[in-house]
């Protein structure tokens, strides 16, 4: 089998010929020696034996924003700020600099009063989507000419209220904001929401077969009540939409999903990836299995912390524990959702090693 066809087989409960390890490579690559990362993903999936899954390949609706909209960045050696300004009104948001994470984090969100909102609104509201499937065709040309595509369903990368949670608000003031002033909440979400759907119809016309969006689900951030009201309806109707088009979403959910899995399979979420056991995430493989039941899609099962911890002698049979625990549906091996720097080559190879010679029954 091609690394495509084995992972398609894995995904869709089929027997392939060897269990695939598709790995994560967030925030590892970049701490690879500089040989290894000038070689190029592809290669090093080559090198260590693994079959490529692509996470959130470039997507095919391409953001048109209004001309109106003016944005000015500031940058620091500490911190970098943003300001947009538009024709109804100003918002500015924040980001702090993390050199031992090699990352950034948003210190202050741009909505903070009711009339942030409405500025929003107006930039929702004057934002235009246009199919251009050209960078599409290029990674197909590139490191997409092996493994499995998954494609960037929207380009806002996920669902209204994650979004609002994540970026715009903040999880605590988004619940001051639905008390206070619930009606402009609601607005807004239902504008985001529509212009994701519109994005959705037009993401299905490019030759993805498979769908992603970094939804970073976890009730640590909103309680599965919330997850029904404002997204589960939203990424139900994007799996209407691509079902209807023979097409499958694949959530990203890589926090605390123990309540969310029943509710992501109702909505036909084809499966879910970077699923992880504690002490990432809040459930076993083997639990989750059993909410998902036959039919619904893992991707990940290798938590974190024990694939930096544990020592090579450790990991084999920890994996072989995770395969086991994974049986009874359709599976394919991966570390959950990135992986830690110091994560060496040669526990990737192990972990390759143990898929190839897994006993599958």
């Amino acid at each position: 089998m091609t690394s495509k066809e084995r992972i398609i087989a894995a995904l869709h409960g089929e027997r392939p010929d060897y269990m695939p390890f598709a790995p994560f490579l967030a925030y590892v690559w970049e701490s690879f020696p500089r040989k290894i990362q000038d070689a190029g993903k592809l290669a090093f999936h080559h090198a260590i034996g693994a079959d490529p899954l692509w996470r959130g390949a470039p997507c095919p609706v391409q953001t048109i924003t209004p001309p109106e909209l003016e944005t000015r960045t500031v940058t620091s050696s500490e911190r970098s700020t943003t300001v947009l300004t538009t024709p109804v009104g100003a918002l500015q948001m924040t980001y702090a600099k993390s050199d031992s994470g090699n990352t950034s984090f948003l210190v202050e969100h741009p909505l903070k009063c009711e009339e942030d909102w409405k500025v929003q609104m107006w930039i929702e509201e004057h934002t235009r989507y246009a199919f251009n499937p050209q960078p599409v065709t290029d990674h197909f040309l590139g490191d997409g000419q092996e493994g499995l595509s998954l494609g960037m369903l929207v380009p806002r990368l996920k669902s209204a209220y994650q979004l609002l949670v994540e970026h715009l608000v903040g999880t605590e003031e988004l619940i001051y904001a639905l008390v206070d002033f619930p009606d402009t909440v609601h607005c807004l979400w239902q504008i985001m929401v529509n212009k994701n759907l519109e994005a959705v119809r037009l993401a299905i016309e490019s030759e993805y077969e498979y769908f992603i969006t970094w939804e970073d689900s976890s009730t640590q951030n909103y309680s599965p009540e919330q997850y029904d009201e404002f997204i589960g309806t939203e990424i139900g109707g994007w799996c209407m939409i691509l079902g209807n088009s023979g097409k499958r979403y694949i959530q990203h959910a890589c926090g605390h999903v123990s309540a969310l899995i029943e509710r992501m399979r109702d909505h036909n979420v084809f499966a879910i990836e970077s699923l992880s056991p504690p002490p990432t995430g809040n459930i076993t493989i083997r639990d989750a299995r059993g909410i998902a039941g036959g039919s619904m899609g893992i991707i990940g099962g290798i938590e974190p912390t024990q694939f930096l911890n544990l020592t090579e002698s450790e990991l084999g049979p920890y994996v072989e524990s995770v395969l086991e625990e994974a049986r009874g549906g359709p599976f394919v091996l991966a570390n959950a959702d990135s992986c830690p720097p110091g994560v060496t080559i040669e526990k990737f190879k192990c972990v390759s090693d143990v898929a190839r010679t897994y006993k599958q029954h």
